[in-house]
């Protein structure tokens, strides 16, 4: 009997700790992966962590996690806007319309009030190769996010004026979560490609043999982020149909779909803490 009340024990603290560090993220597009390369750079803390404590965890967490003796790469950088996470060729791609407006969905696990901020955002290298994802395009701001849990889709447009990112690489889109009430931010990237306007809505997602996505914008420092001008952009191109493409090149064409202009539950159930207790890597849609 006392295996079996140690095992409860064990399994019930694994509980509590996935909860505390769960809170959120962008689910569509595609999301950036937690990779071998991210392993194997990031801070000696988080090295033994699941993948979902990475993704969802506010970074500020995350960023204390590290060890004197057992340094992190130069390269790395927990705060680039990503989660430390950076494009790689095995990434999946979306690419997105400008012009046209585009499903964005995510969950929210742990309700902490704040804002979401939608941006392009591009990457530059300092001298050492640590890379920082810099915003350059505001796509959309939620001031009320994150009042409630669940599986949500709100719908944005990509302006027409954003340039250079025509190739995987050169862009991500940044869904910035921030709780001034937690003092916590929760960023995740996807990595992307805009194409020029048009009428209708095409969203392609290319995945090569492993999985995943990237993209994101904080500069490194939440109060900078928290001070920046923000503005709302409005939305009035219709959804149309979306297009999936899995290397080397299937497509696969899906039913219109259409959103509403405020944050909208979908039937999804969010995950419960047996879940989390049995499943420690939670599966998305991508």
């Amino acid at each position: 009997m006392k295996p079996a009340v140690f095992c409860s024990f064990a399994a019930t603290a694994l509980m509590l700790a996935s909860t505390v560090d769960a809170h959120g993220q962008m689910l569509l597009p595609s999301y950036r992966p937690i990779t071998t390369k991210y392993r194997a750079d990031c801070l000696f803390g988080l090295k033994g962590a699941g993948d979902d404590e990475l993704q969802w965890a506010p970074v500020e967490n995350l960023s204390q996690r590290g060890q004197a003796d057992q340094p992190a790469a130069e390269t790395f950088n927990i705060y680039n806007g990503c989660r430390g996470l950076v494009y790689e060729k095995e990434n999946n791609v979306t690419e997105i319309k400008a012009g046209v407006e585009f499903d964005v969905e995510y969950y929210i696990q742990a309700t902490h009030p704040g804002y979401m901020r939608l941006s392009i955002v591009k990457p530059s290298t300092d001298s050492v190769g640590k890379i920082t994802y810099n915003k350059d395009t505001e796509v959309a701001y939620f001031s009320d996010f994150a009042n409630t849990a669940g599986t949500f889709t709100v719908s944005a447009t990509i302006p027409t004026n954003v340039t250079g990112c025509e190739n995987a690489g050169d862009c991500a889109l940044q869904f910035y979560w921030h709780s001034d009430i937690a003092n916590q931010s929760y960023p995740t990237c996807a990595d992307i490609t805009i194409s020029g306007s048009g009428a209708g809505s095409t969203s392609t997602t290319t995945s090569s043999s492993s999985a995943a996505a990237d993209a994101s914008y904080d500069t490194g420092s939440t109060d900078a982020l928290a001070d920046d001008t923000t503005t709302t952009t409005s939305t009035d191109a219709s959804s149309d149909d979306s297009t999936t493409t899995d290397a080397p090149a299937t497509t696969t064409t899906e039913a219109p779909t259409v959103t509403t202009a405020a944050p909208t539950a979908t039937t999804s159930t969010p995950m419960t803490e047996s879940d989390k207790c049995s499943v420690r890597r939670r599966r998305v849609r991508q």
